[in-house]
């Protein structure tokens, strides 16, 4: 029995519950995330286009003519949202979208877009063109990335 005491109180005292310094920065991130955030829709709106100008940018590096579905659905799946091309003919667009696809094609929107898609996503746009000799500019499709609120908001400092 004594030295069953010895050992409880051996392990009692060995088990001092500190953590490494890996532990606690993951834990910080973990409270962090989990805390409650209030964003403007201006704030919103910027860190979305800011989000969205980054993720286009990667794609025109690599796959300029979104032809590359493996890479498209990679990067998907590493930023958490989804990517497409909005082009015509494509059956699977929502309202919204074609509207801004018949915009880009007229030539009434020429710059990337926010829209809001419902009450928790958004939709960045950014047309892309292709340069005549002549100087004129032809619209050909357009990068379409959809993302939760949620994934902008935790973004936002």
């Amino acid at each position: 029995m004594k030295y069953f005491s010895l050992l409880i109180l051996i392990l009692i005292f060995s088990c001092t519950g500190t953590l490494t310094d890996e532990q606690r920065k993951k834990m910080k991130e973990n409270m962090e995330m989990n805390e409650i955030k209030k964003a403007t829709d201006a704030e919103i709106t910027e860190a979305a286009f800011q989000f969205g100008r980054q993720t286009a940018l990667i794609i025109q590096k690599r796959d300029k003519t979104l032809s590359n579905q493996s890479f498209l659905d990679s990067l998907s799946q590493a930023l958490e949202v989804e990517i497409f091309a909005l082009q015509s003919g494509n059956q699977n667009l929502r309202s919204v979208e074609r509207q801004l696809l018949e915009a880009y094609a007229s030539e009434v929107q020429s710059s990337d877009n926010i829209q809001k898609m419902g009450p928790d996503s958004l939709l960045y746009t950014k047309p892309l063109v292709r340069e005549h000799p002549d100087g004129s500019t032809e619209f050909t499709k357009a990068i379409g990335i959809r993302m939760t609120k949620k994934k902008i908001v935790l973004k936002i400092k």
